[in-house]
């Protein structure tokens, strides 16, 4: 399978997933869109562009008029429409956006990151002590770390609709296993408590490390 299935196998069917790459991009922004965007260096437009094509397309499959523009909020953070969550991630590579009914799916978190090493200069910033013991002994340290960091991202993702808390890196401690993830919460940030899990999947293929996961409805 190629890379435009990736979030399709990493989410479950409550959600409705978009990919594509940037380069090839077919559609534009809509007026509002641009104008979010104004004066950014074109590589930050190309991905915005991308990822807001995405989203609009994923909404639309859910009944979202696809003229209704993804805007973004002071935290940068996209706004979606009433009733809806969703998440968006790219690289210069590739392009997603993985979006769902809010009274079905509370959060969804997705991230795109490359599959090369994380810099060692990163990892003790990224990874807490029970994660680099972990890496000590694994056979791909820093592709793994990498893994670590992209769950990481997309864990803080999808918590941030119910929290509005960016969180540390150690705010979780991540657990990896054949494909799959669980994050530990290390401390306790509004709706989640000390010990609280979030489970995801992740795949590393043709050149990218994606990683998913989401919280069901109440």
């Amino acid at each position: 399978m190629g890379r435009r299935m990736l979030f399709g196998r990493l989410l479950d069917a409550s959600m409705t997933t978009e990919e594509m790459d940037p380069r090839s991009i077919e559609g534009g922004l809509l007026e509002p869109e641009e104008q979010a965007v104004a004066g950014a260096v074109a590589r930050r437009i190309d991905q915005f562009t991308a990822g807001r094509v995405c989203a609009r397309r994923a909404l639309a499959r859910l009944g979202v008029d696809p003229q209704i523009p993804i805007l973004a909020g002071e935290d940068r953070v996209p706004i979606w429409p009433d009733g809806f969550v969703g998440s968006i991630t790219h690289t210069d590579s590739w392009c997603a956006a993985a979006v769902a009914r809010a009274s079905e799916v509370r959060g969804i978190g997705i991230d795109l990151e490359p599959a090369t090493p994380l810099k060692e200069s990163l990892v003790t910033r990224i990874c807490t002590s029970t994660e680099r013991q972990w890496l000590s002994d694994a056979s791909e340290p820093g592709l793994l770390a990498k893994v670590i960091f992209s769950a990481k991202e997309a864990v803080y993702k999808c918590q941030y609709p119910l929290t509005r808390e960016f969180l540390g890196f150690h705010a979780v401690t991540l657990h990896l296993g054949d494909g799959l993830f669980t994050a530990v919460f290390q401390q306790d940030v509004a709706d989640f408590r000390r010990g609280d899990r979030i489970f995801g999947r992740y795949i590393i293929e043709d050149g990218v490390v994606a990683t998913a996961c989401a919280l069901g409805g109440a």
